[in-house]
Formats: C-alpha cells, structure tokens, sequence
C-alpha cells in the first residue's frame, strides 16, 4: 500500500541521490496529521504535498511550488491546497477546514517543505514520487511522457 511512511522512505532516498551532502542546510521531514485547523503543514514554503485516505493510502501527490507574492512569499503549499483541496468548514467556525467535495475521502495531509535554495528539487521529488506509487487520483500525469 502507498503509505506516508513509504513516501517517508522514497523522500529520503530521492535527497540522498539529491541533495547537496556538502549543505549546511538539512531536508525537511514529511509532517502529517494535521487537525484541519489553522495553517497546513509547510504553509509557509514550496513543496510536494500528499492526500491520505481513511485506510492510510496515499491517494494523490501534488505539488505547491509558487512563488507567492510579495505579501506571501514562497506559500505555494498553502495556496495549492486552499485553491484545490481545501474549503472553509462554516459549522466550526473560521480557520477550521475540510475537503472539497471531490476530495471528500481524504482525512489526512501530509507535507515536506522546501528551504529557498531548493525549490526547484520540489517539481522532481513530485515526479519521482508519482512515478513510484502511482496513486490512484495521479494516474492520468503517470501515463505523460
């Protein structure tokens, strides 16, 4: 099964062939569990995102990787998932989120973020990662070449 710990062991080999050894900057982790409240995970950064199902199934990776403004800069996980995951929950109250209703099996999020000087590993790490798992909800980008 696609799981965020796989994804976890997928990220971590996709660095070690990647990122820079001689950096003092680290890769950040995946984070996960989010209570649907206030700021997603990496909201503050580019990076690839996952949708997680009830059962832990990772059913869609995507990618958050803009520029932002200048009020926002590099928020693209944040602006990513509020333009096409996330909508406000009105029964609880302001900040509190759920799915869009196209993504209404989704229960989870998880999320690695990016430092500035390696965004742009950000659109292959996605790749990478939709190539090896295949989620169910990627299948039609897996297919372009």
């Amino acid at each position: 099964m696609r799981t965020l710990k796989s994804l976890e062991e997928a990220t971590a080999k996709f660095f070690d062939m990647h990122w820079d050894k001689s950096s003092t900057v680290s890769p950040m982790p995946w984070i996960s569990g989010w209570p649907w409240k206030g700021s997603a995970p990496y909201h503050d950064m580019a990076g690839v995102y996952a949708l997680i199902n009830c059962e832990g199934e990772v059913v869609y990776i995507g990618l958050g990787a803009s520029i932002g403004n200048n009020t926002y800069p590099e928020h693209g996980i944040s602006r990513r998932l509020l333009s096409h995951v996330l909508r406000a929950d009105k029964n609880l109250g302001n900040g509190h989120y759920k799915p869009q209703a196209k993504w209404a099996e989704v229960v989870d999020i998880g999320a690695v973020g990016f430092p500035a000087e390696y965004v742009y590993l950000a659109p292959a790490l996605e790749d990478f990662l939709i190539r090896l798992f295949k989620p169910i909800r990627n299948r039609s980008k897996v297919n372009v070449l």
